[in-house]
């Protein structure tokens, strides 16, 4: 029974060295220091501030009204009012806004032909021409959406009161212009805003790459100061994952507790579902990279690894590129990295509310990703362990 008591003992006291040691290595290097503590919740507030405005407002047109009736002008001041575009030329040619357009003053042009009011009263259809630029995505789909917007708002009018002119009841007129009434109610992101829409998934890359690379950075370091390999047993595995829980939890608290709200980023999790599934992700991510730490000799080359694998593997994960539109066996690839399996599951729980039992199969894919990077990490430390041995 002493025995017993005694290894139990050593046991927990390997633990808080290991702790201890872990907390040196951290805070004694810099760069690690600056990745595993620092990276997270400064990336995160400087996304943010890019993105807080969440929807593209304002954007900056120009107007060439060659008709010059009360019609296009109805049809300026529509675009002028709307909250996407504001109106900041009205040029008198198409040279003119043009010249502004390619000096970057304006980001479109609406081009209002002479005829305009003529056609749209004589039922023989009005025309108006629309220049914007489609490597501007959101300023291109926000300009097209008021300019589209105003335009068929005039038609519709006008349309009304040809009707009601020729002996139709008001009532009528409104169900023979609009038969189906459209009332929309956006779930999840209702101000449709992009910061919404990508800050979860940018935080879950944000810890597995912050965290991989870290454990990479410290490891060279060790064995640059002749330390040898770092022996994987099972009390430093728990005293890793004590260590960096705890430092991802308390950034995760600050993130999703001040920082998130000061921006209006949407967030309808449990926060106990929440932390229960990032807790996995993160001892996931750790699992992987104690894995791959292992492989870096120089301690350079982790911070490559960084520059050269955050983007595909935000693109993996289905953010900025949806998953169908790319093949299956990318997919698949994806799926052998954390980060997919922790977006999904992060989005369904953190912005639309799923419990914890709805995301069965990313939990399932976590651990399992879990035991495979942390049973390949202790084979390869078992050989390099044993590689140094035989050269000593």
């Amino acid at each position: 029974m002493n025995g017993i008591q005694h290894t139990i003992s050593a046991f927990f006291s390997n633990i808080k060295s290991d702790i201890r040691g872990e907390l040196s290595a951290i805070f004694h290097d810099s760069g690690a220091l600056l990745l595993i503590i620092v990276a997270l919740p400064l990336y995160t507030i400087i996304y943010s501030t890019a993105y807080g405005s969440e929807v593209v407002r304002s954007v900056a047109i120009a107007v060439v009204d060659q008709d010059k009736t009360t019609s296009s002008r109805e049809l300026i001041n529509g675009i002028s009012n709307g909250p996407n575009t504001t109106i900041r030329y009205e040029p008198q040619s198409m040279l003119e806004a043009k010249e502004l357009y390619f000096n970057d003053e304006i980001f479109g042009i609406v081009y209002i032909p002479r005829g305009y009011e003529r056609n749209l009263f004589g039922n023989r259809g009005a025309n108006i021409g629309l220049i914007l630029d489609g490597s501007h995505l959101l300023l291109y789909s926000q300009v097209l959406k008021q300019v589209t917007s105003d335009a068929l708002t005039q038609g519709a009018n006008v349309e009304l009161m040809n009707l009601i002119n020729s002996g139709v009841s008001e009532p009528a007129a409104m169900a023979t212009i609009e038969p189906i009434a459209l009332n929309t109610h956006h779930l999840y992101n209702r101000s449709l805003g992009y910061g919404s829409f990508v800050m979860p998934s940018v935080v879950m890359v944000i810890i597995q790459q912050t965290l991989v690379i870290g454990l990479a950075m410290i490891a060279t370091r060790r064995r640059s100061r002749a330390l040898g390999v770092e022996i994987i047993s099972a009390h430093s595995i728990i005293a890793k994952i004590l260590v960096y829980l705890t430092i991802y939890g308390i950034n995760l608290t600050i993130i999703l507790g001040a920082v998130w709200p000061i921006f209006g980023f949407q967030y309808m999790g449990n926060t106990l579902d929440v932390a229960i599934f990032v807790a996995l992700y993160i001892v996931a991510s750790l699992a992987m990279g104690m894995c791959l730490a292992q492989l870096f000799k120089r301690r350079e080359t982790p911070l490559l690894f960084l520059l050269s694998t955050s983007v595909p593997i935000l693109l993996l994960a289905g953010v900025s590129y949806p998953r169908e539109a790319y093949g299956s066996w990318l997919y698949d690839l994806g799926r052998l990295l954390p980060s997919s399996s922790g977006v999904d599951g992060f989005i369904a729980i953190a912005s639309r509310g799923a419990s914890l039992g709805d995301v069965l199969t990313e939990i399932a894919t976590l651990l399992l990703l879990t035991a495979i990077y942390l049973s390949t990490a202790i084979v390869i430390n078992s050989y390099l362990k044993g590689k140094e041995q035989t050269k000593r």
